[in-house]
């Protein structure tokens, strides 16, 4: 497996920004779990000449963390002090890392900061202490770390946290768009890098799992459909649900949402529950599932792995238990993978406007969300509009886009479907954007010059100048 790191520059460079000012610094870095968050602060830190204290907390004992940073703490800026002195509290440490800080830049990183703060519910309290009291007179630079993004936002960065006003900067570590994701991917065809993408949703340790020295099938059947597979059923509860108390009802409205069940009320009524507004917020903070509106709001999984997995694993984890997932693969799978892929093709399609915003004829956008709406048509006929692509400034729509993850080329009655339908949306001459994989035919590219035409060779070689190749 492929552990080089990779991407995140944005980031590090902001780290790096920070780190280069005088005095106290605070960073605050959450995201998913297996997104990255370590491997970066790691990378970070390795490119830094001073002292560093990495200290990561687990589910222990308030004694037993106090131990385990108090060795952390003297094996970085005291070895020769170890087993000579011990702290008695958290504040004699933070005082001592204080006190070594006044002349030297010294690092201080907590990771998994959320399993500390629960564990001694004054900890956060206490820092806001001795931030305003002791560090803020330091060359100290602090970072602290989490997983659980719902307690990050709520304990640790909203107005009402201990915290609030004492951080530098904010980092949601994000996954990795589908052009980051492909660098991971040599050898592989554009297609497959795609395919790759969505069955990773762009998650660092997920990619990580991917041989590109092997098939992209033998890498499906390995990690989804055997029985040694990173994918299996303890792994997708750990990605859902997290360290919670009741993971089931967490994967319930996975399961639910992937199985055509949208809605809040057949939500509950697929789950069991009448109160799923936390688990849902939960899932939606996490970046897991989205909430779209429109006149009868709906949940879609924004997670393209978890899609794949409730929809194409779940019922087959009897056979692969057996040691017979490939059956399940070859029987009910292998022919739906674009099928799947249809939604995974729109995020990357999105994401390739965003990048590309403001370059050749792609207008400058801040919003790309999909678009559903009833009309009435030229023959007085209701007819519901559906668009795979909306881009917007402000209230204005700029631009219009269709995407066929599909081996047949665009043609004639794709692209009259298409114009036919955006003849409804309200907007003055926009852009017309069309993604296909395969391609288009000649009458398309004949009749279609007033509209973007992207195929998947277009998509994976923008130029680093962010100019269309």
């Amino acid at each position: 497996m492929n552990t080089v790191f990779r991407g995140r520059q944005r980031e590090l460079d902001i780290l790096t920004r920070l780190y280069g000012k005088s005095g106290f610094s605070m960073a605050v870095v959450y995201g998913r779990r297996r997104i990255g968050k370590t491997m970066l602060i790691n990378k970070f830190v390795k490119d830094r000449d001073c002292k560093c204290i990495s200290f990561t907390a687990v589910e222990r004992s308030e004694n037993e963390l106090l131990s385990m940073l108090s060795d952390t703490v003297l094996n970085a800026l005291a070895p020769d002090m170890e087993g000579s002195i011990s702290f008695k509290s958290f504040e004699d440490i933070f005082n001592f890392i204080g006190k070594k800080a006044q002349k030297e830049r010294i690092i201080f990183f907590i990771d998994e900061y959320p399993y500390l703060a629960k564990q001694c519910s004054y900890i956060q309290s206490l820092l806001q202490k001795v931030i305003d009291n002791v560090w803020k007179d330091t060359k100290l630079f602090f970072v602290i770390c989490g997983s659980m993004v719902s307690f990050m936002k709520d304990e640790v960065l909203a107005e009402s946290a201990p915290l609030h006003g004492r951080t530098s900067v904010e980092i949601k570590l994000r996954p990795f768009n589908y052009l980051e994701t492909a660098e991971f991917l040599e050898g592989y065809t554009f297609e497959e890098k795609a395919i790759c993408y969505g069955l990773t949703n762009g998650i660092a340790k997920y990619i990580e799992q991917i041989d590109p020295k092997q098939s992209l099938e033998e890498n499906i059947l390995e990690q989804f459909y055997s029985g040694g597979g990173y994918f299996t059923e303890e792994q997708i509860k750990t990605s859902v649900a997290g360290d919670r108390q009741n993971p089931a009802i967490f994967n319930s409205i996975i399961s639910a949402i992937a199985t055509g069940h949208s809605k809040h009320n057949e939500i509950a009524t697929y789950v069991g529950v009448d109160d799923i507004a936390y688990p849902l917020k939960v899932l939606s903070n996490t970046g897991i599932i989205e909430k779209r509106i429109s006149r009868r709001p709906y949940y879609v999984i924004t997670d393209s792995m978890l899609e794949f997995w409730f929809r194409y694993v779940n019922k087959a984890t009897s056979l692969i238990n057996a040691g017979n997932g490939e059956a399940y693969y070859r029987a009910y799978v292998k022919d739906q993978l674009h099928d799947y892929m249809g939604k995974v093709f729109e995020k990357m399609a999105k994401e390739y406007i965003l990048i590309c915003a403001g370059k050749g004829r792609i207008p400058v956008v801040s919003d790309i969300s999909d678009y559903q709406n009833s009309i009435i048509d030229d023959n007085g006929q209701k007819r519901q509009i559906e668009l795979d692509i909306i881009g917007k400034a402000g209230k204005d729509i700029l631009l219009a886009g269709e995407c066929k993850f599909k081996n047949e080329a665009f043609d004639k009655a794709d692209l009259q479907a298409l114009k036919d339908k955006v003849r409804y949306i309200s907007a003055s001459d926009p852009v017309i954007c069309i993604f296909s994989l395969g391609g288009f035919t000649d009458h398309v590219r004949s009749e279609a010059k007033d509209c973007i035409l992207i195929d998947i060779e277009d998509m994976y070689e923008i130029k680093k100048n962010g100019e269309i190749t």
